[in-house]
């Protein structure tokens, strides 16, 4: 083990979290207190090539996501404010900068390079904004995004442009070999979007082993990346198209929350990475021009982008804050930048001085977007623009769309799953599902069930659920840890949603509440029943409707309420037991005593209850009928084993 990067990373960390502390009392932005890190430490740590690398890990991962979240369905909804508005603003900055170039003396390829980095908005900065503020289904961030993914497209174009830019010819000799290394990377593309990509997650996803899963996808994105370096491109490329086959399955939310965390940490290194070139003599030496500069590129791209709002037909209000968005340079131009200083196109100087640029050009964007409705109120003041106050004339395109709100989230698609879906359909509730089975979400979406697979317990899963905007949450089908971790995930990310939850053992209610959840139901209370009653409650709905709903559900064979319950009857027994333990289950369809793994988790049939008869004679050929409760004897471990390895 490299005992200096230890050394240096140690440092690096301790030295951002205590940054990252106080800026978080100051209610800074946590960017600028990564860049500012980098910036302390960077005469401190004489070798960063390590660390550079590592970091780079980060875009690749950015872009890998990029991938993921890019969908045919996505793009055609706002296809036009992405083709046209991305091709007028990214056109429309780089001209302006380009003569900005030339007027301080550069010669014109430099000069086209430095449009070209100024002309890309950082993707990660403008994402999590919107986020925070929630504006990613509000018109200007959908217009946004559009304009997000052409520079993230056009920033791949670029790279491969670059080295025309610096002087180097293409060999004619060598144009053959090229081609056929790019139709080789278009059929193994091909190959693994139709073939090897959804059947390798699918049977991944079908042993329900994480680690396995996240091992593959890292396996997918890093295989694409070398696969596209061995041939000349850019590994950024190579994410972004691993991460374009992958959003084609239906596997790509659960892939996006186990990437998700690999990103951020990559980026944050990136991001410190930025701070550690910064030569803060030639910053502090050049501080007034890199002001000026910072100025006058926030200026350049704020009017190009509003420009480009005007052309599209946007409303003012809308064009403001869209320009405001996309004022910064983005992280994408640090790697172009890099590129440039290869064939010469940037000097050292120079790129110390566009590195201190770009970084007040981001740390600066924050604080635009808070003063977002200032600046439209002065531009209301000027009879050129017209600011509605409402946001009228948006074209059938954009307005059309409206996102799912106020639905009900149901995870796991088992017995309870399908009967609550069919409860919702009738009563016009709207709903989504999750669930980790891959079979179960095929024939489920076959049917035209809004249900996507993934773990609930994910950050990502639920926001593709729109969780932010759900009524409630069903969760009846988790392990107990899966349940806990899905209460906290969907609490945090919506404080006001209505959580219930199916639990197996009464003595969990009590956790399970204080973890968060607003009704915990145990399994054998005629569950699906009982959740149906209460979130038609919660909604409104009329009781005589309820009743016949539930006649409906009963008349379908499905369980009714019983005189006896076994969890009351194994609580009760419970109490004379001290290392062994009494538990009970119901069967639901008639079945033979080796369907139930018993012997196999050592666990003792005691008695079967059926009807008002108990049955103590229990021998290996015993046939249970429907609504029988098998009362048994095991330790704990051995009976939650048990409970595992059923399919409720």
């Amino acid at each position: 083990m490299n005992i200096l990067l230890l050394q240096n990373m140690a440092v690096i960390l301790i030295t951002a979290v205590i940054v990252l502390l106080i800026f978080n009392k100051l209610k800074l932005p946590t960017m600028i207190g990564l860049f500012i890190t980098g910036i302390v430490l960077g005469h401190a740590i004489n070798d960063t090539s390590m660390i550079s690398t590592l970091s780079e890990l980060g875009v690749v991962f950015l872009l890998f996501i990029i991938g993921l979240e890019f969908s045919v369905e996505k793009f055609s909804a706002i296809k036009h404010y992405a083709l046209i508005g991305g091709i007028l603003q990214v056109s429309l900055t780089t001209v302006l900068i380009t003569l900005l170039g030339l007027a301080m003396g550069l010669a014109l390829n430099s000069a086209i390079f430095l449009g070209f980095l100024v002309s890309f908005s950082s993707t990660a900065i403008v994402m999590k904004i919107m986020q925070q503020k929630h504006l990613t289904h509000s018109i200007q961030g959908r217009v946004t995004l559009g304009i997000l993914i052409f520079q993230d497209i056009a920033v791949i174009i670029v790279i491969l442009l670059t080295p025309l830019l610096g002087g180097q010819t293409i060999e004619l000799h060598t144009i053959p070999e090229v081609i056929v290394k790019i139709v080789g990377l278009a059929v193994l593309i091909f190959i693994g979007a139709k073939w090897f990509i959804p059947l390798a997650l699918k049977d991944a996803a079908k042993t329900k082993n994480r680690d396995l899963f996240m091992l593959l996808t890292l396996f997918i994105c890093m295989g694409a990346t070398f696969a596209t370096s061995l041939i000349g491109i850019g590994p950024e490329l190579g994410a972004f198209i691993a991460g374009l086959l992958i959003s084609n399955t239906e596997y790509s939310h659960q892939t996006l929350g186990y990437i998700q965390p690999f990103q951020d940490v990559f980026m944050s290194l990136f991001f410190i990475s930025i701070g550690l070139m910064v030569n803060l003599h030639l910053f502090l030496y050049n501080i007034g021009i890199i002001l000026v500069l910072t100025a006058i590129i926030l200026i350049i791209n704020f009017t190009a982008t509003l420009i480009t709002g005007m052309a599209l037909k946007l409303p003012t209000k809308v064009s403001i804050s869209i320009a405001i968005l996309l004022s910064q340079i983005g992280e994408f131009s640090f790697v172009l930048a890099s590129e440039g200083m290869r064939y010469g196109l940037m000097t050292n100087e120079f790129f110390s001085i566009f590195l201190g640029v770009s970084i007040l050009t981001m740390s600066s964007t924050p604080f635009l977007q808070k003063l977002t409705p200032k600046i439209i109120r002065q531009f209301s003041k000027i009879s050129y623009f017209q600011v509605d106050e409402e946001l009228t004339s948006l074209s059938e395109e954009i307005e059309d769309e409206q996102p799912i709100e106020d639905h009900v989230i149901l995870v796991g698609m088992g017995r309870i799953g399908k009967q609550m879906t069919k409860a919702c359909n009738q009563f016009n509730v709207p709903m989504l599902a999750v669930d980790m089975n891959p079979i179960v979400v095929e024939q489920q979406q076959a049917l035209g069930v809004p249900i996507i697979y993934g773990n609930a317990s994910n950050e990502s899963v639920l926001k593709e659920l729109r969780v932010t905007s759900a009524q409630c949450i069903v969760i009846s089908a988790s392990t107990y840890e899966g349940t806990l971790k899905t209460i906290d995930t969907a609490r945090r990310l919506n404080p006001d949603i209505h959580i219930i939850v199916r639990t197996k053992y009464l003595k969990n209610i009590e956790e399970v509440i204080e973890a968060g959840a607003d009704e915990v139901i145990p399994k054998e209370f005629e569950t699906s029943i009982l959740m149906f009653t209460r979130i038609m409650d919660y909604y409104n709905k009329d009781m005589d409707e309820i009743a016949d709903a539930v006649n409906n559900l009963r008349s379908d064979n499905y369980d009714a309420f019983r005189s006896v319950s076994s969890e009351d009857v194994s609580a009760y027994l419970s109490n004379s037991f001290t290392e062994v333990e009494l538990d009970s289950i119901r069967v639901y369809n008639d079945a033979h005593i080796s369907d139930f793994p018993f012997e196999k988790n050592n666990l003792t049939i005691t008695s079967v209850i059926r009807d008002n008869d108990t049955i103590i004679y229990i021998d290996n050929d015993f046939q249970f009928l429907e609504d029988d409760i098998i009362l048994f004897t095991g330790q704990r471990y051995d009976i939650n084993n048990f409970f595992d390895a059923i399919e409720f």
